[in-house]
């Protein structure tokens, strides 16, 4: 069992340790959740003027963030000073100017799900909070999406057995859909040799494109993701991933992004320029 500045961490990621007031559980994280959370929030803040377009008093179909793997809704920043920071349903939720009129959130753990609902009951009947494996809910969770309005799904798995190549064909098939996912490149590099079965699902073939050879085609592999997503007007060249990184230097995973307009992929190129900490960022 991982240790944690606030306590131990238990089986579901949590901390053994509650929020400070609310005692509703939170997630225990690296410090780099800070940088994923941070380009999070400003591709939401830089799509505000598209999204205003779909909402009233302008528009009428509506505007969604669908998050898979919600958590909690809190996080806890492993180190010597704890911080205690939102996690993505609720910067979602939180952000005011063009605010969502839907936020869909899945869990699969019951503990979170009822904290997301706990958390996300203030927010005047927005939030849609699903308990189960988003996998196998996906009908459901899409069932959810306002088929005409401008809507953004962050697929942000614990591990590369839960990252599903159809669920998000289900989700890349909506008509406005802006794709964050997280790219599990540390794990699928560690576990090369036993992930074929994984990397088949992940990619939704069994052919050449998905065979695993090295570590080294962790990151190869995210271009035949590009490619399969091009059957649903997402363009290759224009469909980015970045590095996100430990506080030493080491590739956790890669941030994919895919945006069916010009627009979107413009807005994301630029808000992922620099880094939180303001650095230049090459990707």
């Amino acid at each position: 069992m991982e240790t944690c500045s606030r306590g131990k961490r238990k089986t579901n990621g949590n901390c053994s340790c509650g929020e400070p007031g609310s005692g509703l559980p939170v997630q225990c994280v690296g410090d780099w959740a800070k940088d994923k959370h941070d380009y999070l929030r400003r591709y939401i803040s830089a799509t505000r003027g598209v999204r205003a377009k779909f909402l009233a008093p302008k528009g009428t179909g509506g505007a969604a963030f669908v998050d898979l793997f919600g958590g909690p809704g809190r996080c806890c920043v492993r180190g010597k000073r704890p911080d205690l920071i939102d996690g993505s349903p609720l910067i979602a939720l939180g952000h005011t100017e063009a605010p969502f009129s839907k936020v869909i959130v899945c869990d699969l753990d019951h503990e979170n799900v009822e904290a997301l609902r706990a958390r996300s009951a203030q927010y005047s009947g927005r939030a849609v909070v699903v308990e189960g494996d988003c996998n196998l809910l996906i009908d459901q969770i899409v069932s959810e999406i306002p088929p005409y309005g401008f809507n953004m799904a962050l697929i942000d798995p614990f591990s590369a057995g839960q990252l599903r190549f159809e669920t998000i064909r289900k989700l890349a098939s909506v008509k406005r859909m802006d794709l964050i996912i997280n790219w599990p490149t540390g794990d699928l590099k560690r576990n090369y040799e036993h992930n074929q079965d994984e990397m088949n699902e992940i990619l939704g073939t069994d052919d050449e494109r998905a065979v695993v050879g090295s570590p080294e085609d962790a990151v190869a592999k995210i271009a035949t993701l590009k490619e399969r997503l091009v059957q649903f007007g997402y363009q290759n060249e224009e469909v980015r991933s970045m590095e996100v990184k430990n506080s030493k230097h080491v590739v956790l995973y890669h941030l994919v992004f895919a945006s069916k307009n010009s627009k979107g992929n413009q807005l994301w190129n630029s808000i992922t320029r620099r880094e939180s900490s303001g650095q230049g960022n090459l990707f």
